[in-house]
């Protein structure tokens, strides 16, 4: 009889303990429901505001794009001085009453940039109405010598020009480049071009001892024996392989005080630690 009373209380407690679970199972169920509800209601709410703030975008670029207040009334050009503003805007092929915002400013770049002498440009739209063009110009430098004509060149050895005058910059000889179709906008082969940088330093250190202006044509054919013409002072000046660029453009200075109005050769290609620097004039 006591076994089957400890048995119904035991039945009686697992169902308390069922029903207890039961309701902590409802509850847990019951705020699951709300957070899903929250949840689903704050992920509408933003769906809402993304579409409002999507369809405010769209009516702003239609009013960009149909009203007619961003269309350019000017264009402004900027950093020239070889190439005048309106062949800069002939070249943009930019035209007035065009959106500010409907151009390609890279299709613009590309297309003032086909003139050699233009190396860099920027682009800048000037709200409402405007467009400025930054122009950073190539200069020509130096020069090589085609039949007749002359190659005017930068310092990078860009080909900017083909011109029948004769430059006032030095000549370069002795390149190897085939200039036989040479075209505005095309470069130096790549051993011209090592050979440029030692013309670049050669006339770096003329300016600093103030000589830039005498040097009329540099000779590149021997790299171990670089020349330079001094064609107002009637000689011709051997530097070596350029090094010691200072020492030896000190001696041509010292030599071409003291022989002025004499026209000869000055050997400064000469290992200036064992050998003498010297002038031979000519016959």
């Amino acid at each position: 009889m006591k076994k089957t009373v400890d048995k119904t209380k035991q039945n009686n407690s697992k169902t308390a303990v069922n029903h207890t679970a039961s309701k902590k199972e409802y509850k847990q169920s019951k705020k699951q429901g709300a957070e899903i509800e929250q949840t689903t209601s704050s992920t509408h709410s933003r769906m809402a505001k993304v579409l409002i703030a999507m369809l405010l975008i769209i009516v702003a670029i239609v009013f960009v794009f149909v009203s007619g207040a961003f269309n350019i009334s000017e264009i402004m050009v900027e950093g020239n001085n070889r190439i005048s503003n309106e062949q800069i805007v002939s070249f943009s092929e930019i035209e007035k009453g065009t959106n500010l915002f409907a151009i390609s400013k890279k299709e613009i770049m590309d297309k003032i940039k086909a003139n050699s002498y233009v190396d860099r440009v920027q682009i800048k739209r000037v709200l409402p109405d405007k467009i400025k063009l930054v122009i950073a110009e190539r200069e020509p430098e130096f020069a090589l010598q085609l039949a007749n004509s002359f190659v005017y060149m930068n310092r990078q050895g860009y080909i900017l020009e083909i011109s029948n005058h004769v430059p006032n910059v030095p000549i370069i000889l002795g390149c190897t480049t085939d200039l036989s179709n040479a075209k505005e906008n095309h470069r130096l082969d790549e051993a011209d071009l090592q050979k440029m940088n030692m013309v670049i330093k050669i006339m770096e250190m003329a300016n600093n001892h103030k000589m830039q202006n005498l040097i009329t044509k540099i000779d590149i054919s021997n790299e171990k024996n670089y020349t330079i013409y001094l064609d107002t002072e009637r000689k011709i000046a051997y530097l070596g392989d350029g090094t010691d660029l200072n020492t030896r453009f000190l001696y041509i200075k010292a030599i071409l005080k003291e022989q002025q109005g004499k026209t000869g050769e000055i050997f400064v290609n000469v290992d200036l630690n064992s050998e003498y620097v010297y002038f031979r004039e000519n016959g």
